[in-house]
């Protein structure tokens, strides 16, 4: 029985109560989030930190935001949060009364050295990079008594390969993405020995996949919340920035790779997931298999018609005839090459490629 509705910031009163049901209906439970409490004077920056949560789902916790001191203290007079994020330039003696490890400082410059004993986020980088940081330490001090997301529906996994290579499955899975991040929750995974998203972003990533498995391996269960703390936004789309190095694709277990997406499918929000494999796999036909639908691009090379004709003969030799009853072959409209992320979208993403993927999927 659940005891405390929390009601998301962004969706209406209504909207939560049916979705409440809706879970309880179906077998599913409700667990209390955790709280974390905002307190800045600067109304432009706690918007912009209310409107990045907002357009994000499946947040371990509510949030409570301040701009007025007594507000705050009125707050805290009743109740304490399990995370107080406090800008350096507005606090105060009265809260420090909150225990010293839940209070994160704010600092725009220098911080003074008053609050050495405090952990510390610097608040002018992007909000995104500001999450990350909270959302590791919220994991940090919660520990057992993490939040844990409500039952959903299994998310939907799609798998971008091909036998053959320069086929541009990442072209593909980054328009499947787009197209379908404008109804679905998306969540977008490279497995590539070698990815470029690095510069093709030009973002220096700091926790990747690597990371997330290893908190994966310590921590199944709270793999949702730390997935928080190291994904980026795209147009669109979730992803998890790539592995830097490609041994560890190698060398992590193909059966651990396999309950890992499986794990990341049964407890996240995310509708669609899309992976797009790597050659360097010791398996990738494991992870294939766990897969609902299955693209795999392809040209009319002689050569890579032949290539792709023996990987067909592998399957059925090795008992994954069941791969090919759900894979599509991808015959993608070819186009000049483009150096950027915006002559990927006017010559890729909305050109002649781009109406055939959506065609695939269905969107036209």
């Amino acid at each position: 029985m659940c005891k405390e509705l929390v009601y998301p910031i962004g969706r209406n009163r209504g909207e939560s109560v049916a979705h409440v049901k809706d879970v309880i209906s179906k077998g599913g439970k409700l667990l209390k989030k955790g709280s974390l409490a905002v307190f800045d004077n600067d109304e432009n920056y706690t918007e912009s930190f209310l409107e990045y949560i907002e357009e994000k789902k499946g947040m371990p916790f509510e949030i409570q935001v301040f701009t007025k001191q007594e507000s705050l203290l009125q707050y805290l007079e009743s109740r304490e949060p399990q995370l107080l994020l406090v800008a350096s330039d507005v606090m105060c003696h009265e809260i420090e009364k909150v225990k010293r490890e839940k209070i994160v400082i704010l600092a725009g410059e220098e911080v003074s050295s008053s609050f050495s004993e405090y952990r510390t986020i610097y608040k002018y980088q992007s909000m995104e990079n500001v999450i990350h940081q909270v959302i590791d330490y919220y994991i940090d001090i919660t520990k057992d008594s993490i939040f844990v997301p409500v039952t959903k529906n299994k998310s939907e996994i799609i798998g971008i390969y091909s036998p053959v290579g320069n086929v541009g499955k990442t072209a593909v899975a980054w328009a499947m993405a787009q197209t379908l991040g404008a109804d679905y929750t998306v969540l977008y995974i490279n497995m590539q020995e070698y990815s470029g998203m690095d510069r093709m972003f030009g973002t220096d990533f700091g926790a990747n996949l690597s990371d997330l498995m290893y908190f994966y391996k310590q921590s199944p269960e709270s793999m949702a919340v730390k997935l928080k703390a190291v994904t980026y936004s795209a147009e669109g789309f979730d992803y998890i920035p790539p592995l830097v190095y490609s041994c560890d694709l190698r060398n992590i277990d193909t059966g651990q790779w396999f309950q890992f997406i499986q794990n990341i499918a049964e407890l996240t929000e995310y509708d669609k997931i899309i992976i797009e494999f790597g050659q360097v796999l010791n398996n990738p036909m494991i992870l294939l298999e766990s897969c609902n639908r299955i693209f795999v691009p392809v040209s009319n090379d002689w050569m890579n018609q032949c290539k792709k004709k023996e990987w067909e003969e592998y399957l059925l030799r090795t008992g994954y005839e069941e791969i090919l009853d759900r894979t599509e072959m991808l015959q993608v409209p070819q186009i000049r090459q483009w150096s950027s992320l915006d002559e990927y979208r006017e010559c890729y993403l909305w050109g002649e490629p781009g109406d055939y993927i959506r065609k695939v999927l269905g969107v036209l």
